[in-house]
């Protein structure tokens, strides 16, 4: 797997220009209203997803998958490395054997594309519901299918249980997560402050946003 950089300042990158398709890093990057006409058309690839319990995934195929979600933080790391182990922090959700955590693995023209991590919980309003969090999604297949493909599973499976809601966390600097999160029909459930910190593409991060997706 590639680790993009950044064609303006050469940090690691998180997303694709919509214009001219190059790499751009969360600081780099910016919101602004373009012409549809102006948005690279980029081909769908063929979307594969698995779906297993967390910590019975292969070492190495998990340390890859996490070293993607630490590709995609803002501000970008110094450095990512696909072969170094991950293990999960002590005592965090991964510790705990009754919560078992779900991971969603996709491929895209057979190439690690993302992940989303998701369990069966309670969520804010006390109803019955899947939280998945620790969404990635490699800069070189966004735009093309991947979240939603990833929605759609995660709402069959939760048919398939009886369980009526979705439910995410995304910081308010967060835009392409919860601009995804509106067109795939989530709401927002209510909004929380947080401390403020320097967010992606220039916006100050000083909230956290709770959508739901009513199924």
């Amino acid at each position: 797997m590639e680790i993009p950089r950044c064609e303006s300042c050469g940090k690691t990158a998180q997303y694709r220009c919509n214009l001219d398709g190059k790499y751009v890093c969360c600081e780099c990057a910016r919101f602004v209203a373009i012409s549809k006409e102006h948005l690279q058309k980029r081909p769908k690839p063929k979307i594969v997803i698995k779906v297993m319990e967390k910590m019975k995934q292969g070492r190495e195929e998990r340390s890859i998958f996490e070293a993607l979600e630490e590709l995609t933080e803002c501000p970008p790391p110094e450095e990512t490395s696909f072969e170094e182990e991950w293990k999960p922090s002590p005592g965090s959700v991964y510790g705990h054997k009754e919560y078992k955590v779900m991971t969603m693995a996709v491929y895209a023209d057979g190439e690690h594309a993302g992940y989303l991590d998701f369990l069966f919980t309670v969520d804010p309003e006390e109803a019955m519901s899947i939280q998945f969090w620790e969404t990635a999604i490699h800069p070189k297949f966004q735009n093309a299918g991947v979240f939603s493909a990833m929605i759609e599973r995660l709402k069959g499976i939760a048919k398939k249980n009886n369980v009526k809601r979705l439910y995410v966390i995304n910081e308010n600097d967060n835009l392409p997560a919860i601009i995804a999160n509106y067109m795939l029909g989530g709401k927002i459930l209510y909004v929380k402050d947080s401390p403020i910190t320097e967010g992606r593409f220039g916006i100050p991060r000083r909230n956290d946003l709770v959508f739901v997706f009513e199924l």
